[in-house]
């Protein structure tokens, strides 16, 4: 390779870099997820709108990241499956005061988001230089502001459990608008109980102890007066999302709130177990009035029966006496009609034997006659199936008893055999 070659190459290489020097400077990309401040060669300072590649004519450009997280957490521990992500730009737990002189440790996280007028981007750019300076410096320190503000509003049990929603709420709330007016009351409370002897007589007073208890101060209408503006909110910065992650309490504080936790789920087991003796007499009063109702109805279902049952009885009786009442008509009027039946035949009999003893019958044959006669009457009753005589007088069934002759039956036999002779 001669002399002019090297020198053809030399020169191409050293376009190639100021073209890509020139180009760098003359031409930038912007992300969707980033803020760009343009400040062209003569100072002026302006906002790279939109996205993708834009004109960049030598101008300094400063990045911001339109959405980003701040920490507060000194535990390298996961929290509600979250581990540590935070940077040397963030915070450890901060430490605070809450009411009655408890101290405690508290951690948590931020969203946030910078603004996208250009007008307030270049005043926070101003202001804070870089990306770097508005978390570290700006946001830092107001969240680390709302939070202490916070603290003394609530007692130790309150910030930890009971009102912790209520908590972070309040101090997002002192973060976006700015702090609010308080005031302090100096309270007085007993640490313990007093020593009382047998008699009941207190020989040595318990221990008095003073802690402070500040309040917020209400304008006439009832708002809250806010005594500072918020700084975040001066610049267009948006509060995305403010978590209370944990309080930790100092030992002293957990262990005042471990004897408040301890009392207070005596008086619930106390209160369930009275409850639960309340329920269990009000289920046994229950329970008797059951069966006491049930054994009601059990005798009165029994005495409906009973009675029940007694008129059906008194019905079948009544009926069955009316049966029989009718049955025993119906047979005395059967027996008037055998008898009258039997009567006329023997009349008709008499008649035709008197006609015989008429035409010349001899005293032998008379005799004779009105023996059978007889004999044959008391036959044809005694062969009836409709007895003339009730059996009773008649002395039984007839195998047992005595004969049709015997007693009033023989009389009332002898009777129309006689009446049928004398009519001959």
């Amino acid at each position: 390779m001669n002399t002019k070659t090297k020198i053809t190459l030399v020169l191409v290489a050293i376009v190639a870099i100021l073209g890509a020097i020139f180009a760098k400077n003359l031409i930038g990309y912007k992300q969707s997820t980033e803020l760009l401040i343009k400040q062209s060669p003569f100072g002026t300072l302006s906002c790279v709108e939109g996205q993708g590649i834009y004109f960049k004519g030598f101008a300094s450009i400063y990045k911001y990241d339109l959405a980003k997280s701040f920490y507060f957490n000194s535990s390298t521990e996961k929290v509600n499956g979250v581990g540590w992500e935070g940077d040397e730009d963030d915070e450890d737990d901060i430490s605070v005061t809450l009411s009655r002189n408890a101290n405690a440790d508290i951690s948590g996280y931020l969203l946030y988001e910078l603004p996208t007028e250009c007008d307030k981007l270049i005043e926070l750019h101003k202001n804070q230089k870089n990306d770097k300076g508005v978390k570290h410096n700006l946001v830092r320190n107001a969240v680390l502001s709302a939070v202490r503000k916070t603290a003394p509003l609530f007692t130790a049990e309150e910030a930890k459990i009971t009102k912790i929603a209520e908590f972070r709420r309040l101090a997002e709330d002192q973060l976006v608008e700015g702090e609010y007016l308080t005031t302090t009351e100096v309270l007085k409370e007993k640490a313990g109980e007093d020593e009382v002897d047998s008699t009941g007589k207190v020989v040595k007073k318990a221990e008095v102890q003073e802690y402070r208890v500040t309040k917020l101060k209400l304008d006439k209408d009832g708002h809250r007066i806010i005594t500072k503006k918020s700084p975040i909110t001066q610049y267009g910065i948006v509060v995305k999302q403010l978590d209370i992650q944990n309080v930790k309490l100092d030992a002293k504080a957990q262990q005042q709130l471990d004897i408040v936790k301890e009392r207070e789920m005596q008086r619930v087991a106390n209160a369930t177990a009275a409850e639960t003796a309340k329920q269990k007499a009000l289920t046994a009063k229950a329970e008797g009035d059951a069966r006491i109702a049930q054994a009601k109805a059990d005798q009165e279902v029994q005495k409906i029966t009973e009675v029940t049952m007694a008129e059906k009885e008194k019905a079948v009786a009544v009926l069955q006496a009316q049966k029989e009442k009718e049955v025993a008509a119906l047979e005395a009027q059967k027996a008037q009609e055998v008898a009258k039946r039997i009567k006329a035949e023997g009349e008709a009999e008499a008649a035709a034997n008197r006609a015989k003893v008429a035409a010349g019958l001899t005293p032998q044959e008379k005799a004779e006659w009105e023996y059978k006669t007889k004999v044959g009457v008391a036959e044809a009753l005694a062969k009836s199936e409709h007895p003339i005589v009730p059996t009773i007088m008649m002395g039984g069934d007839g195998k047992n008893g005595s004969n049709p002759m015997d007693a009033v039956g023989l009389k009332y036999m002898m009777d129309i055999a006689d009446r049928i002779n004398s009519n001959k």
